[in-house]
């Protein structure tokens, strides 16, 4: 299908060979259907599309550099690799073009040495990210909105020279050039939404909030900014907010990472029917797109279907492509399976891909806590609550560290912060743990109630709560979740243990009353004379 469309496209350009303007429109319209490509990891179709960019714009580099690596994924190394020479010859100086080139020639060199050639297929490169502005902050590579002139002559607006400067990790020379252009034009939205892409990259999302609004105001329409403006909302763990965005940003286009993120804020809600139609949509729509998979194998998880969560998560990191979140997901199901340990490992295999993450950094310091490094646990939630106090999960790993070391009362501090900002799970089975810990065993039980109602449809909490509730006499209340466990969740990891305590409370609920019935007719148990 992409092959027609670029066949179409291309039939179309030269029809219109004559006309440079024709052939200047369809530059942005086949470098953004590449980009799109690329970002869903259709590499052949990508280099459909922006080949034929190269043909039209010789000097369109971003297209090149994209091209050169849709062509090595696709398994074309000797034809990226001209497209590679094409690059460093023209910059010389631009150290990733060096670099993909270098890369290229060891893996050809590689790949044609006779012992290589024995023992294993010719490898790729590693996949890059789109390096727009806009896209090194989003959840998944995404298209740049920037339009190119294939005209060299013509000299960059000052915007596009600012935009320069971000990609070139300039980021005070850009804000400057951005806040000048504002001197002069205080409803440029672009200049507004880069602005807040520049504090959302140094993770100042309170600023960055303003800025997008002021995008957003000066142009109601500005998809990224309505996109972004989400994902500080999201990073902030306002999650009814964030989901606001999301909605408004899908009005104006219909964006599977968008739809994505809304699934994801949805989730976090609780509302995981919503949530997981939303993945399916964006799954049939396009299966490779890894995220909605990662998003249907964590609710998989939470209904407690291991297994199947492992399968699509392990799918997904089988495929290569170095998704951060996946591994974030596997340390989730390690540490649902008592893995703690490994579930470390898995987060450190996420921050190894990003970096700096604040979320992969809180599951790695959870997994520590859990796996009784409890110090490194508790020094790590540390450094996060002092640059974002209000961050949920790092709270949630310090109360628990705490209640793990008998410091309860200092516990009590964080729960109180967590409780503030949404009424989370596991602030209940915290309050219940410290409220045995004092000896108050009706108030463990109803915090352990809690726990539960705060969990719909998570079989493994309402396991935990009904082996507490049984622990603690209260047996027909216990019995009663077991059945429910074991006929709602009859296919899950914990529907063996459900129906076993079920079984066992019901074997003593008959012999209860078979003592019972013996005790009223004045039969008592006794030996028996022969």
């Amino acid at each position: 299908m992409f092959r027609k469309i670029a066949a179409l496209l291309c039939a179309c350009l030269l029809l219109a060979a004559n006309a440079m303007l024709c052939a200047q429109d369809l530059v942005p319209v086949l470098l953004d259907q590449g980009l799109k490509l690329y970002a869903a990891r259709d590499y052949r179709g990508a280099a459909d599309y922006l080949g034929q960019v190269v043909d039209m714009a010789k000097d369109h580099d971003q297209a090149r550099y994209y091209l050169a690596y849709s062509l090595a994924l696709s398994g074309n190394q000797e034809k990226a690799l001209e497209h590679a020479r094409v690059l460093t010859s023209r910059n010389p100086d631009q150290k990733q073009y060096s670099d993909l080139l270098k890369q290229l020639e060891a893996e050809i060199a590689k790949a044609n040495s006779p012992q290589e050639q024995k023992s294993a297929p010719t490898s790729v490169p590693k996949e890059v990210m789109v390096t727009s502005a806009e896209a090194r902050i989003m959840v998944k590579p995404r298209v740049s909105t920037q339009t190119y002139d294939i005209r060299p002559e013509r000299p960059k607006t000052q915007l596009e020279l600012a935009i320069d400067k971000i990609d070139e990790g300039d980021n005070e020379s850009a804000e400057r050039m951005f806040l000048e252009i504002l001197a002069k034009e205080p409803n440029n939205s672009d200049a507004h939404h880069y602005i807040g892409v520049i504090k959302f990259n140094a993770g100042l999302f309170q600023e960055a909030i303003g800025k997008f609004e002021e995008a957003i105001k000066a142009n109601p329409k500005n998809f990224q900014s309505l996109f972004l403006l989400g994902d500080c909302y999201r990073a902030l763990d306002e999650y009814a907010k964030a989901e606001a965005q999301f909605r408004k940003a899908l009005e104006v286009k219909e964006d599977s990472f968008a739809m994505l993120n809304l699934a994801d804020v949805i989730f976090r809600q609780n509302r995981i029917d919503e949530a997981e139609k939303l993945f399916t949509r964006v799954n049939k729509k396009d299966p490779r797109i890894d995220d909605a998979l990662i998003g249907l194998a964590q609710i998989k998880l939470y209904r407690g279907f291991t297994e199947e969560a492992s399968n699509m998560i392990n799918e997904v990191i089988g495929r290569g492509a170095g998704n951060p979140e996946a591994h974030y997901i596997k340390c989730q199901i390690l540490m649902e399976s008592k893995y703690f340990e490994q579930a470390a490992e898995e987060a450190n295999r996420a921050l190894t891909i990003m970096p700096g993450s604040v979320k992969y950094r809180a599951a790695l310091a959870m997994a520590l806590v859990r796996s009784y490094s409890i110090t490194r646990g508790l020094e790590e939630a540390a450094n996060i609550i002092r640059d974002l106090p209000d961050n949920i999960d790092a709270r949630l790993v310090l109360a628990e560290g705490l209640v793990m070391s008998g410091a309860s009362g200092d516990a009590e501090e964080h729960l109180v912060a967590v409780e503030k900002r949404m009424p989370h799970p596991l602030v209940s089975k915290l309050r219940a743990l410290m409220a045995i810990r004092r000896g108050e065993i009706d108030s463990a039980k109803d915090f352990y109630r809690q726990y539960m109602q705060r969990s719909p449809g998570q079989p493994g909490v309402v396991l935990e709560c009904a082996q507490y509730l049984e622990g603690n006499g209260e047996k027909a209340e216990a019995m009663q979740i077991y059945r429910e466990i074991s006929e709602q969740f009859k296919d899950s990891a914990y529907a063996e243990q459900a129906s076993e305590g079920f079984t066992r409370l019901n074997e003593e609920k008959r012999n209860s009353e078979i003592k019972e019935e013996r005790e009223s007719r004045g039969i008592r148990p006794g030996k028996m004379k022969f």
